[in-house]
């Protein structure tokens, strides 16, 4: 057991109080901030279009290259948590973060602006699994670090939706650069906060070297694979592009699985799957955030072209149910202790697939109250969810492999995310092609929300097939 951990197993009894309270604070704060940069771009976007004469096809890489890059290196982000020191990794991709925020802020080009934007997605892959093993090396697995796990999801949701009305606010009264420029004091903050309070934490048994193929192959796949899910509408799934992304993504990803089960020092170990719910939670995970982000999705075209909200309406719309899910998201812990982490989870998927069939029925007149209902019931069922996976695909992890564990989970979100904006946006623009008419859109979108409902309906139907694994009957 590390030091770090003996320390945090001495002051459990004394629950979060002083130095625990501040590293809690710290994390959860900095991946507040991690969420937030997230969303925060698309409400800035038409702003920067026009402030830096991008094109149209120019302008759709400075809001993909965040998140691409997030997913491409979440994985060495961990394991390189994992060898080199959680603390150590934390702060130093801090410290790449503001130096990305500042290029991004004060860049003269449009290639400058997309470098920031990429730097960005590289320094938050490092710093969300550092963060997520650092938080699991203070508090040990029991009733405290569900608490703690669940103020952690408050934290992500709180900094998505925070992220769509902070957008609007900063474009609004202090120009598009303020988006990113704000980041820099904050995360200086945070950093003094972080040297100053956190405990350092790594894998003291296994050898500092890095599975360089792994790595290759991880980056390689997870970039390709998400480019072509989330784009392939776009530039059509049989163009050029999305063919060469996925002829690319397949062989890698199929030659990482083969590498990686072979090797001793693996970048992720395939065990990792079999260990407690990990690989159980994060497949559940992939299908819940398919349902999440595709609704999400759906509904922001639905409120701002259909029904006519600004950007910045929009998103205090979203922050209804965002202001639910941070306070379901505090309590989702002690629910968990009580309830067990199969009955929650299974209730939070049920509760979530139930706030979807709210909205199904998309009207045409005004839809406003209906997906304030939806959006809200919805949220409350997708945190319960939610934490209760992170919960169980961190639990029962080595503690050489917190971070790995904690990168794990975050790919299980990025891609959810792609293959579920990728499905709807398809779908909606299938149906709008073959129903035509003046109903053609909302047709296109009600058939993607059930979709949503599908993927949903299927994270039920996983979750009771693991049920064992879920009830700690299997491990």
């Amino acid at each position: 057991m590390s030091e770090a951990s003996s320390h945090a197993t001495g002051r459990v009894e004394s629950g979060f109080h002083s130095r625990q309270f501040w590293q809690l604070t710290v994390i959860c704060g900095t991946q507040f901030l991690v969420a937030l940069d997230y969303s925060i771009i698309n409400v800035a976007a038409p702003s920067i279009r026009e402030g830096m004469e991008f094109t149209a096809g120019g302008i759709a890489w400075v809001l993909s290259a965040y998140p691409l890059a997030f997913c491409g290196f979440l994985l060495l982000g961990g394991r390189v948590a994992d060898l080199f020191g959680r603390k150590r990794v934390f702060i130093w991709s801090m410290a790449g973060f503001v130096l990305a925020s500042l290029l991004a802020g004060l860049a003269w080009s449009p290639a400058a602006l997309i470098a920031g934007r990429a730097l960005q997605g590289v320094a938050a892959a490092f710093i969300a699994p550092a963060g997520l093993g650092l938080l699991q090396a203070a508090v040990p697995e029991g009733a405290q670090r569900e608490r703690a796990l669940g103020i952690y999801g408050s934290a992500l949701s709180a900094g998505f939706v925070s992220g769509m009305v902070l957008g609007g606010v900063l474009t609004e009264y202090a120009g598009w650069r303020s988006v990113f420029l704000i980041n820099v004091p904050i995360v200086l903050v945070a950093g003094l906060l972080a040297r100053a309070c956190l405990d350092e934490s790594r894998d003291t048994n296994a050898s500092r070297h890095l599975d360089l193929l792994g790595v290759a192959l991880a980056t390689t796949g997870m970039v390709a694979l998400v480019f072509a899910l989330t784009d392939g509408e776009k530039y059509g799934w049989v163009s050029a592009p999305i063919l060469l992304a996925a002829g690319i993504a397949v062989p890698a990803v199929a030659l990482f699985i083969w590498v990686e089960s072979r090797k001793d020092n693996a970048l992720v170990p395939i065990s990792i799957f079999r260990t407690a719910a990990i690989g159980a939670a994060n497949l559940v995970n992939v299908l819940l955030i398919c349902s999440y982000g595709g609704m999400l999705f759906i509904l922001t075209l639905y409120l701002q072209t259909h029904l006519g909200l600004g950007a910045l309406t929009t998103g205090l719309t979203f922050a209804v149910s965002g202001a639910i899910a941070i306070v379901t998201g505090i309590y989702a812990g002690k629910l968990v202790e009580r309830f067990g982490l199969y009955r929650v989870l299974l209730t939070g998927i049920v509760i979530e697939t139930l706030g979807i069939l709210i909205m199904v029925g998309l009207p045409e007149g005004y839809g406003l109250a209906l997906v304030l209902i939806g959006t809200s019931v919805n949220a409350f069922g997708h945190i319960l969810a939610l934490i209760t996976t992170s919960i169980a695909g961190t639990n029962g992890a080595d503690e050489g492999r917190r971070a790995t564990a904690g990168a794990l989970i975050n790919v299980s979100q990025q891609l959810g995310l792609a293959v579920g904006v990728g499905v709807v946006t398809s779908v909606a623009a299938h149906f709008a092609r073959v129903t035509g008419g003046s109903e053609a859109v909302l047709a296109g979108w009600r058939w993607s929300l059930w979709c949503s409902v599908g993927f949903a309906v299927a994270a039920v139907i996983t979750t009771v097939l693991l049920r064992r694994r879920f009830k700690g009957e299997i491990t």
